[in-house]
């Protein structure tokens, strides 16, 4: 499947995005996920490759059903409500998929900030949730402000080192702030990993190697092969060497925050994230928080929208570097890309799209045609 390092054996594939997500809802409903998880979550994985982030996209359909069959996402699982105070909630998302537990605290966090002007909640018991700055454009694009982490930590936990270290303590952390705008859209979505998980499956899938920083194997040695990292290697955090320091600060603070819902949890979850074997329990931290602001309280969401926009416009008025065409905002580059899948249809890796189609005949199910051909017989008739 994979050429020599470096070189994938073929250009992505391209598909229509509602083929996609008709594909993936119906597979995941043979998984025993209800139709409204099944939607969510097949809308959230396309959305994600339409976004450029192909890293929380399809590519981490096999991840999923490896957790299933083993036991440790449980599809069929529900998000509850489990403490309310008003402006303060947790949310148990029982080993189900992150995706719709997310959207689920969201739709409540939402009211909530809109009745109260702020409202702050944690995320328990929850598995991958995907790419974060999905629920962040959806606040902003409602007229809210969302802070959101999620994060882990621990001796053994994840794949990032702290600074200064060589082993495994942190997942690849992650901070979200979505802004509103009158036509503008500010959203930052930054791992606080030098380089996101996702991106070096992504890396390992298509035989390119990493950029250079990124990456240490067992003994604290640099290392740009993908390969490194599945053979006990670790991820630096973001910073390098001259300012690792902050990113290792963000990503245990997010860890740290996350761990608001474990108050009271016999058992936590640690998203999903790889938990070396007979890594002790004590130590660890983990969660998802969130914070939802409705500017309205705050004197007016019309003028802070317009605040918004004026600063975001002088900020792509700034001169450009040499080389450098214009300044971008954060959110602007994810943008442009869904425009762009929108037309030319949504890429999917050779090797990706293998996989999916491999565990797609487990379940009867076969993969759209690609855009430019017929679709197959089984997909036809699965659509009947």
């Amino acid at each position: 499947m994979i050429g020599p390092h470096g070189s994938p054996t073929a250009d992505p594939i391209r598909y229509e995005a509602s083929a996609l997500i008709a594909y993936a809802t119906l597979l995941l409903q043979r998984w025993g996920c209800d139709p409204d998880v099944a939607g969510e979550v097949a809308r959230h994985l396309v959305r994600a490759d339409m976004s450029g982030q192909a890293g929380h996209g399809l590519l981490r359909v096999p991840q999923y059903f490896g957790q299933i069959e083993r036991g440790e996402l449980w599809p069929s699982a529900r998000p509850r409500l489990v403490r309310d105070g008003g402006t303060t909630l947790v949310v148990d998302a029982q080993r189900g998929f992150g995706h719709f537990a997310m959207a689920f605290a969201l739709s409540l966090l939402s009211e909530r900030a809109r009745q109260h002007g702020v409202a702050c909640g944690a995320l328990r018991q929850a598995t991958h949730v995907g790419r974060l700055g999905e629920y962040t454009e959806r606040c902003q694009e409602s007229g809210l402000v969302l802070l959101a982490s999620v994060g882990m930590a621990g001796t053994g936990v994840g794949g990032v080192a702290p600074f200064g270290g060589r082993e495994r303590f942190m997942g690849a952390n992650v901070w979200s702030i979505g802004v509103p705008g009158e036509d503008v859209a500010f959203v930052v979505d930054a791992s606080l990993a030098s380089i996101a998980v996702g991106k070096v499956h992504l890396a390992r899938a298509e035989g390119r190697p990493l950029p250079e920083g990124c990456l240490a194997d067992r003994g604290g040695r640099p290392s740009i092969d993908p390969e490194v990292y599945y053979a006990g290697g670790a991820l630096l955090p973001m910073g390098g060497a001259v300012a690792g320091h902050k990113g290792y600060g963000l990503s245990m603070a997010a860890a740290l925050l996350g761990a608001l819902c474990m108050i009271g949890d016999p058992d936590p979850t640690l998203a999903g994230a790889p938990v070396r074997e007979g890594a002790p329990a004590k130590g660890r931290a983990a969660g998802v928080f969130l914070i939802a602001i409705d500017p309205e309280a705050f004197g007016g969401a019309s003028a802070y929208r317009s605040i918004v926009s004026d600063c975001v416009e002088a900020a792509r008025g700034v001169a450009s570097a040499p080389g450098v065409e214009r300044v971008l905002v954060p959110g602007e580059r994810s943008h442009a890309a869904r425009e762009r899948c929108a037309r030319e249809g949504v890429r999917i890796a050779v090797p990706v799209r293998d996989e999916l189609e491999a565990i797609g005949r487990r379940f009867g199910l076969a993969m759209p045609a690609p855009l430019g051909a017929s679709p197959p017989a089984a997909f036809q008739e699965a659509h009947a």
